[in-house]
């Protein structure tokens, strides 16, 4: 038999060969030859990464349709689960398959730096190589076997039409999360792998790269990733596996964070407020177990103690516990600071050169990429880092009794909001209001429902002009009691007259009501302005239908970015005091959900951080703030130690303190002021509408 046709045989079985039932990483170790660090080649050493040893291994694993890993750079990533796994396919379980690139540039980088010299180092992947000069060309590459290997970018038309066993896509997170308005990279590579059934495998590696959505984000399992989109979203579909490592000084097992908390370092600041670089100390890794200190010349020795869990497992002792989360997705989320080819003291001196960047320009770019691909951690913005979490306020809360009001009170303000739809309602704060404008949340609750016809029915401010009675009674006149037994009236109300339908119209009506029973003093109608103005009030007067001024009907516009500011100011204090604001116990959790609801963003707006979230609490406190401005509460002329009657201490002839017996002469004189006159019986719905009118105005 001659030389050809034996190669003709020898190509045939390349062919129809079984499947070489070992590991990636059994194969990685018999095939692959790396460049060392002095330019000679050496065989592939797992122990230089014995993290990647699992993931690897979930690779040509039957139990998984994907495997996500996210990581840092300088971890081995690449190699272990691109480079390597590319060679377990040509040798051992040749197929169809797909190297997906963040664009048509960086696929022909990664051709050239990377799967030439695999082929250039490996001897043994070389000669799997096809015969001819187009079986190695720079997007394919062409074996004995048959088997081709696809180098694409994300395009519905490099990646539809083509069944594969495998398809490896690398630097997810930098690359188009919707593919030419078809779906995600992961989801279109699912598809075309799901051919070959438990058989095929879409991998994906990355360093984090969306920043978190949601900073008061309350993760619901211990190993979850924060709201993002890309991988670490996929991170959480799997079976978020973290990494642990032995602690030298305790012997337990601890989960190294994937950021710079995993460090020990000082992070200082200079006269200017701008980060310090200079490292003052060595930098250690904290143990998150028991708060151990550890030299970071330990990092090889922890490494080779690493271990996998998934969610649902624990480990105590060294004994690994718990029943684990089940997926067909194998997700890893491994801490850039145990990163092979890392050091911990250099990352430290990069982020804190990036933050010293940021203190002084605001430019958080070099931050962001230290921390995703340093660090490999999501990135949350500096502005939403300086969020507190709702739990931070109402931990300093105080045990005070609801509808009293506190002995240091000079005066009760309130405040409504105005909600319409399918839950319509009239939202009320009440705040105590103590000397420098120290405050005390007194009551919060919603006006919500009402009767007519003899039926309760829901509020709905923009649709019902007779629903704005009801703040009259229940808000505008309504009192709280004090330690000594008697009742302090409200001193003023601030109303937000903006909504759908015709809630300003309405109440603009109202106000004009209000005047004639003689209680429009007590009332400051308001309105939300994007004024950049530095007065945080500016006065203003409603509008009627045609446009026209209504100089009996004055509105407040706010500048509500300035008062937001200032809340914000108010909820940062921690000493008791001028403008603080004191919550007491009773308040339930969303009432700071909603305080938080908003944060201030590069270009000095306030907005809501999450579409949808309610941030009521937030208004409310900034109405009632806008109502001390009013007042003049602010002023640095107003004189606390001899202010107006209605400001006095509740115990010095304060005129909005009553006994009971005042208190109940008041409530009837406003209950026959507000009285709604009587309509007779047996009368259509048309003549009781127009009963009500005619009585309407002789009131």
């Amino acid at each position: 038999m001659s030389m050809a046709a034996v190669q003709i045989r020898k190509d045939i079985s390349q062919m129809v060969r079984p499947p070489e039932r070992i590991t990636v990483t059994e194969a990685s170790k018999r095939y692959v030859k790396v460049r060392t660090a002095s330019g000679g080649v050496d065989q592939w050493d797992a122990n230089l990464t014995p993290y990647m040893v699992e993931p690897m291994n979930c690779l040509n694993s039957r139990e998984y349709d994907a495997v996500v890993f996210v990581g840092p750079a300088q971890s081995g990533k690449t190699q272990g689960l691109i480079t390597n796994f590319m060679a377990y396919v040509i040798k051992c379980d040749p197929a169809d398959s797909l190297i997906m690139q963040t664009t048509k540039g960086t696929a022909r980088d990664f051709d050239t730096q990377v799967v030439k010299r695999a082929f250039r180092d490996s001897p043994e992947l070389k000669k799997e190589l096809a015969p001819g000069s187009k079986s190695d060309n720079t997007y394919d590459k062409v074996f004995k076997s048959g088997a081709v290997l696809f180098q694409r970018w994300p395009s519905i038309n490099e990646i539809s039409g083509k069944p594969l066993k495998y398809v490896l896509i690398t630097d997810y997170d930098r690359m188009t999360q919707n593919i030419d308005g078809e779906g995600s990279p992961f989801a279109l590579s699912q598809q075309r792998t799901a051919k070959f059934l438990s058989r095929g495998m879409t991998l994906v590696e990355t360093s984090p790269g969306f920043e978190i959505s949601d900073p008061k984000h309350k993760p619901s399992f211990l190993h979850e990733a924060p709201p993002c989109a890309g991988a670490l979203s996929l991170f959480n579909m799997g079976d978020m596996r973290r990494y642990y490592v032995k602690c030298p000084e305790c012997n337990d097992y601890f989960m190294p964070p994937p950021a710079e908390t995993g460090l020990d370092f000082i992070h200082d600041r200079d006269l200017f407020g701008a980060t310090e670089t200079i490292i003052t100390r060595p930098v250690r890794y904290v143990c998150t177990k028991n708060g151990c200190l550890i030299d970071v010349k330990h990092k090889k020795q922890m490494n080779q103690t690493g271990i996998w869990l998934k969610q649902g497992m624990t480990i105590d002792a060294g004994k690994i516990t718990g029943e684990p989360v089940k997926s067909r997705i194998a997700s890893f989320w491994f801490p850039g600071v145990f990163a092979a080819y890392s050091d911990p003291t250099a990352m430290v001196e990069k982020y804190l050169k990036s933050y010293r960047e940021y203190d002084i320009t605001g430019s958080e770019e070099n931050l962001k990429t230290v921390i995703n691909v340093g660090f490999g951690a999501a990135y949350l913005r500096r502005n939403l880092a300086e969020i507190e979490s709702s739990s931070a306020y109402s931990d300093r809360s105080e045990a005070l009794n609801r509808y009293f009001v506190p002995d240091d009170a000079r005066l009760l303000l309130a405040s409504v909001d105005i909600q319409n739809g399918k839950t319509g309602r009239f939202v009320v704060q009440v705040h105590a209001i103590g000397k420098n404008m120290e405050q005390w949340v007194v009551d919060r609750f919603d006006i919500a429902f009402t009767e007519r016809e003899g039926k309760k029915c829901r509020v709905e401010p923009g649709v019902y002009s007779e629903d704005w009675e009801l703040l009259t009674h229940k808000v505008i006149n309504s009192s709280y009691k004090t330690s000594d037994g008697r009742k302090m009236l409200v001193h003023a109300v601030s109303i937000d007259t903006g909504g759908n339908g015709n809630t300003t119209d309405y109440c603009y009506q109202y106000y004009k009501r209000l005047r004639r029973l003689k209680l429009s003093r007590k009332v400051m109608l308001i309105k939300g302005g994007s004024n950049d103005s530095k007065s945080p009030i500016i006065p203003s007067y409603g509008k009627d239908r045609d446009g026209r001024k209504m100089l009996d009907v004055p509105l407040n516009i706010l500048n509500t970015n300035s008062f937001k500011d200032k809340v914000s100011a108010m909820l940062n204090r921690t000493v008791t005091g001028g403008l603080y604001l004191h919550f007491p116990d009773w308040l339930p959790e969303s009432f700071y959900d909603e305080l938080l609801a908003e944060k201030r963003d590069v270009n000095g707006k306030w907005g809501k951080i999450k579409d949808g979230s309610n941030n009521e609490s937030l208004d409310l406190s900034v109405y009632i703030l806008a109502l001390c401005w009013k007042l003049g509460l602010n002023d640095a002329h107003f004189n606390w130690e001899k202010p107006p009657k209605w400001a006095l201490p509740i115990a010095n002839g304060n005129v909005r303190v009553m006994d009971a017996d005042e208190a109940r002469t008041e409530r009837q004189a406003v209950k026959k002021q507000t009285k709604k006159p009587a309509i007779k019986k047996g009368l259509t719905h048309t003549q009781r509408l127009i009963a009500a009118r005619q009585a309407k105005r002789r009131g």
